[in-house]
Order: structure tokens, then sequence, then C-alpha cells
């Protein structure tokens, strides 16, 4: 009886350390996910074989370069096609000739101004013509100071072309424009039994 009782409570015992965790059972670390690299690009594949490749080439023409066009020749050394050209098109050419532009003039300010404004230039110059002008009575003044002016400047510049003409060992044209210089910017008398003009001579 005892012997029964014994075997049947070893099953009963087992089955309860089987159930029963043990206190010293440690639980498992949780798996650490590794980055994983991107997958590849999908390889394209090549739409024809190297049989297919090389067999379209060699049925391509071939690439051949123009010829080198030869270098023109000079003008002097080509032909006249005037008498060439004629019968076949009827091409009139005329001969070739040289278009040259004249020189554009030189303006003064006599050129381009008019009375008044050679007036207005000359009180400009000369401020002190503006006290007392009452009724423009200093503007004919003005013009005459003006056009006094213009005959200094201008018998200077031609003098130093005299002297220029001079230095450079031509005494003749120095002379020449001395004298042109003299009879057109000569001041001449007011009277006429004095004047020494040329023009006024007969």
């Amino acid at each position: 009886m005892i012997t029964v009782l014994f075997a049947l409570a070893l099953p009963a015992a087992g089955r309860t350390q089987t159930a029963t965790p043990s206190a010293d059972a440690t639980t498992p670390a949780p798996a650490v996910e590794t980055a994983q690299p991107a997958p590849a690009a999908p390889k394209h594949d090549r739409v024809m074989s190297d049989e297919v490749a090389s067999t379209l080439a060699s049925g391509m023409p071939k690439y051949n370069p123009p010829p080198k066009l030869p270098e023109p020749k000079p003008e002097e050394e080509q032909p006249d096609l005037r008498e060439t050209d004629q019968p076949k098109n009827k091409i009139i050419r005329l001969q070739k000739f040289m278009v040259k532009e004249p020189k554009p003039p030189v303006f003064r300010d006599r050129d381009l101004e008019s009375k008044s404004g050679l007036t207005n230039r000359g009180m400009k110059s000369n401020p002190g013509l503006g006290i007392g002008n009452f009724g423009g009575l200093n503007r004919p003044i003005g013009l005459l100071m003006y056009e006094e002016q213009e005959r200094l400047r201008n018998m200077a510049d031609l003098n130093k072309d005299a002297r220029d003409a001079k230095a450079s060992g031509d005494a003749t044209a120095a002379d020449y424009i001395l004298k042109e210089n003299h009879r057109a910017n000569y001041r001449p008398s007011d009277f006429g039994w004095n004047s020494d003009d040329p023009a006024g001579k007969k």
C-alpha cells in the first residue's frame, strides 16, 4: 500500500516542479536589429546582343570627311568675269571704282549761331556788360566784343601756323600765311583816304 502511494506521488511532484519556473532563470535579452544595406538597383539588360550590334555597325556607311577646298586666288589673279558670264546670264558688269566720302565740314560758331546767339556769347564772355544793361543797351557792345575776340583768336592761330612752317624750313609758306593773315584780319581805319584794306583799294 505504501509502495503504491509513493509511486503515485512521484508523477505529481514532477509535474509541480515542471510548472513552477525557477527563480534563478534569467530573461533572454532582446534581439538587436542590424541595419541592412539597401538592395542594389536592378541592372537593365541590353536591348540587343553583341552580335546584332556588330552586324548593324558593319552595315552602316562610314564617315568620309569632305575634301578640303582649295584656297581662293588673289583678286588680281582671278579671271575677269565680265565677258565670261555675259553670254550665259546676260549680267551687265560694271567696272570697279572706289567711292570716297567727303570729309564732314567743320562748322564755326558763326555758321551755327544767329546774330542774337553770337550776341549772347559776347554777353556771357564779358559779364561786366550785364551791369547797367537797361533795355539791352549793352547787347550791341557784346556782339562787337565777341567779334573782336574771334578776330584775335584767328590771328593767333595763323601766326602759329606761320611759325611752324618757318621752323620746318618752308619760308615761302610762312610768308604767304602771314600775308593772308594780315589781309583777312587787318582792321582798316575809319577814314577812307587812310585805309590800308587791300579789298578797299581799287
